[in-house]
């Protein structure tokens, strides 16, 4: 027949080879004119005979290209090479079709038990990295994510099932995956999530969750979790959340994107933009105004979170009363000294006073009323205007703390308040007391009284003055 062509057989069998003269059907044996034994469209009889005898039938009336021969039938009509796989077998639709559908003991036939060859020779493991099927290189994330990238994971699901569990395969995706987001196992946590972060930068989040972050392709925007580029999560703008994060874990986590001197590191930002050190207190925590009035206005509480319950140093090992004076926080240390006291409040006024203490100075948030240890807004002790404390006070004190707010002429400075508005001169006596009849009652009745600044003998003592500039003897 390959000499003489099927048309010598139409004289005996017809021109349909159905019987002809003969009777006798060419197609009891043959699958139809192209002369295959009947079943030869079978792939399995089909594959088993080439897999027996090679393909050199195959090439007697397809031609030794098998595009045709005297048979003028192409073997490329049917498969999609000299591999024989069947047309569109390269597609990975069709490919992978067939082998969810019908197993990989197909290819055992021709590829071998182990896929590395058979008798074709050729290893699967040429197009495919393992015996799971994926392409060459798919273990590599780049690839991998790459393909699912442009074309979605419905490749995935005829493997490993509609929920990516296993499916036909038997394997979950869930085995190196944390969820149908694709992010590696173990992305959730903040450690790897972040450390690969900082190793590699956030390009390879661009490539799905889109160039601003906020869905990209996997319309999932990074934001759902992160509170802004800088990836911190949501809410750690709020002091409570941020402030509680670092005390229950440290500040190594910082150090990760802000260097090991908080100073920028990988990030480029600086925690000091928004703290004032490695306490961790807001810029300027260290000014009064600023310090205080966040206080005043939210209370205590947040310090202990850091300093402890009893304020003297909690995790922090920092006490508050390093720098203040008390529980009540408001005062410095050393504040009760007349002279950091005074001196605090000759620099810088009054005002500071009032965040605690209220506009009128009588207790405010703190409930501490200042006239409990001052006599007035002048700021002198309490019973001050008492003469022997008052007296006692510049005696052994000296006057010249009273220039420190009445300025050195005594007649105000920064008070606006006159010394002479009591007494009578810078030697302190009462107003008109030299021509008081006070003046020489006051010694009548007890003398005594000058001695303290003018001595016991009435010479001049520690004032310089003596009495007898006015008398001439100690009797008045």
């Amino acid at each position: 027949m390959r000499a003489d062509g099927a048309e010598s057989c139409e004289s005996c069998h017809g021109a349909d080879y159905l019987g002809g003269t003969s009777g006798v059907s060419c197609f009891v044996c043959h699958d139809g004119p192209g002369g295959h034994p009947t079943g030869w469209a079978e792939a399995v009889q089909h594959g088993a005979d080439v897999e027996t005898n090679g393909t050199l039938d195959c090439s007697d009336c397809h031609g030794l290209d098998f595009t045709g021969g005297w048979s003028t039938v192409s073997c490329y009509t049917c498969h999609d090479g000299p591999g024989g796989h069947p047309s569109g077998w390269v597609q990975v639709d069709q490919h992978g079709t067939e082998v969810v559908a019908n197993t990989a003991d197909g290819c055992v036939s021709c590829h071998g038990v182990d896929f590395s060859g058979g008798w074709s020779t050729v290893s699967c493991y040429t197009c495919h990295d393992g015996p799971s099927g994926h392409p060459i290189g798919w273990a590599d994330a780049s690839q991998h994510g790459a393909d699912v990238q442009a074309s979605g994971t419905d490749h995935c699901l005829d493997c490993h099932g509609a929920d990516l569990t296993g499916g036909t395969s038997g394997v979950s995706c869930y085995t190196c995956h944390d969820g149908p987001g694709g992010h590696p196992v173990g992305w959730v946590q903040a450690t790897e999530h972040g450390s690969e972060v900082i190793a590699s930068g956030t390009a390879d989040c661009a490539t799905c969750h889109g160039l601003d972050f906020t869905g990209g392709w996997s319309s999932v925007s990074c934001y759902a979790c992160h509170d802004g580029p800088s990836g911190h999560p949501v809410g750690w703008a709020d002091a409570t959340q941020h402030g509680a994060d670092v005390e229950a874990n440290g500040i190594a986590d910082c150090t990760s994107c802000h260097g090991g001197d908080l100073t920028g590191g990988t990030s480029g930002v600086s925690c000091y933009t928004c703290h004032d050190g490695p306490g961790g207190h807001p810029v300027d925590w260290s000014t009064p105004q600023a310090h205080g009035a966040e206080v005043v206005a939210n209370g205590s509480a947040e310090c202990t979170s850091c300093h402890g319950d009893d304020y003297l140093g909690g995790w922090s090992g920092v006490s508050c009363f390093a720098c203040h004076d008390g529980p009540d926080g408001s005062h410095v240390e050393g504040w009760v000294a007349p002279g950091l006291h005074g001196a605090t409040v000759r620099s810088d006024g009054a005002d500071q006073c009032k965040y605690c203490h209220g506009d009128d100075y009588r207790g405010g948030t703190s409930n501490v009323s200042c006239y409990t240890c001052h006599t007035g807004p002048g700021g002198h002790p309490w019973d001050w205007e008492s003469p022997l404390q008052h007296g006692s006070s510049v005696i052994v004190g000296g006057i010249d703390q009273c220039i420190d707010c009445h300025g050195a002429d005594y007649q105000g400075d920064w008070t606006g308040v006159t010394c002479y508005q009591c007494h009578d001169g810078p030697g302190g006596h009462p107003i008109n007391y030299r021509s008081s009849s006070r003046h020489g009652q006051d010694a009548r009745d007890d003398p005594s009284p000058c001695m303290v600044c003018h001595g016991d003998d009435y010479q001049g003592g520690w004032s310089g003055v003596s009495c007898y500039q006015c008398h001439d003897g100690p009797n008045p």
